[in-house]
């Protein structure tokens, strides 16, 4: 059984690896916005931030044969109650048939059908790229809310906190199935939230315990219970975790007066003691994080850029020990 997963366009490298690890993919074909594969696991869909669509590829075609093919398929074999034809063309040439073209096809190969545009049970989607085309099932339209719980509308608000859909995509990076999601310069909970909000039991260090009144007043306004939070340096941690996530701070620590390039240090330093499989550090595009990085012992899996504003980006950095 082959798989279609399409990425969102905003960030295509960042969804695809996002994708790659919470289905723990082996092997997979990246096409531009599209991810392919045939084993892992998709019942996962609904964790993702990075993607819009997944969809079980029924048939490939070239696109000159596609008529030919939705004829000859067994409609029956997928219909549910009613149906609708989409088509996402990320070729951008021109087809020579539109989606009521192709629902006709469909409608002629059924008994009783009956079309709805807004719900429908069994929903066909033809995606387009190149000269193939891949006419799918969607097995689900994944949507997660961001914009009803972003910074500004938490009772605990930081205007440095990340937005909520790479805060999510942030930890699934980790690879995290179950178990426990450390972030240890947690703030006011950004990525804990998140991580909570999938169902993973969550603990936060911070140095500032203003900022972790706030973090409790997130989590107890989003319903997250499952958490621990702990007045802590961070350099200094000492409990084993096997996922941690974290949002370097950008300057000088607002209780120490250590400078930002030796809290990196120490921080990652103490992160090789304590990590077990995998964690996700973002720094900002200004350091240099590699050479620190490579001193600490860590091993770099992969790396993203995000933009934010004309002044700032961030480098997503996920190491392993």
């Amino acid at each position: 059984m082959e798989f279609l997963l399409v990425l969102s366009k905003s960030d295509a490298r960042l969804a695809a690896a996002e994708a790659v690890s919470v289905f723990g993919l082996r092997s997979f074909v990246w096409e531009g916005n599209l991810l392919l594969f045939r084993s892992g696991s998709p019942h996962l869909a609904g964790r993702l931030a990075y993607s819009n669509t997944l969809a079980r590829v029924l048939f490939r075609a070239r696109i000159e044969d596609i008529r030919k093919r939705f004829v000859e398929f067994q409609w029956s074999r997928v219909y549910e109650t009613n149906f609708s034809v989409r088509i996402r063309n990320f070729g951008n040439r021109k087809l020579g048939f539109s989606e009521a073209d192709l629902a006709a096809l469909v409608w002629r190969r059924l008994k009783n059908p009956a079309v709805c545009l807004k719900n429908p049970h069994t929903q066909i989607l033809l995606v387009v790229s190149g000269n193939e085309a891949y006419c799918c099932l969607v097995l689900s339209e994944v949507a997660h809310g961001f914009g009803s719980r972003k910074p500004s509308l938490r009772p605990g608000f930081s205007p440095v906190s990340l937005d909520p859909r790479l805060a999510r995509a942030i930890v699934n990076l980790t690879g995290i199935r179950k178990g426990v999601l450390l972030d240890p310069f947690c703030g006011t909970g950004g990525l804990l939230i998140e991580a909570g909000l999938m169902g993973f039991k969550v603990v936060g260090y911070d140095v500032d315990e203003r900022m972790l009144d706030r973090c409790i007043s997130n989590f107890r306004h989003l319903g997250i219970s499952r958490f621990s939070l702990a007045l802590q340096d961070a350099t200094t941690m000492s409990s084993h975790y096997d996922y941690v996530v974290t949002d370097l701070p950008y300057g000088r620590n607002s209780v120490s007066t250590q400078p930002i390039d030796k809290l990196y240090f120490d921080f990652l330093s103490r992160l090789k003691g304590i990590l077990g499989k995998r964690a996700v550090v973002v720094f900002p595009d200004s350091v240099d994080f590699r050479p620190i990085v490579r001193k600490c012992g860590l091993k770099v899996c992969g790396e993203f850029t995000h933009y934010v504003h004309k002044s700032l980006s961030k480098r997503i950095v996920v190491v392993s020990p």
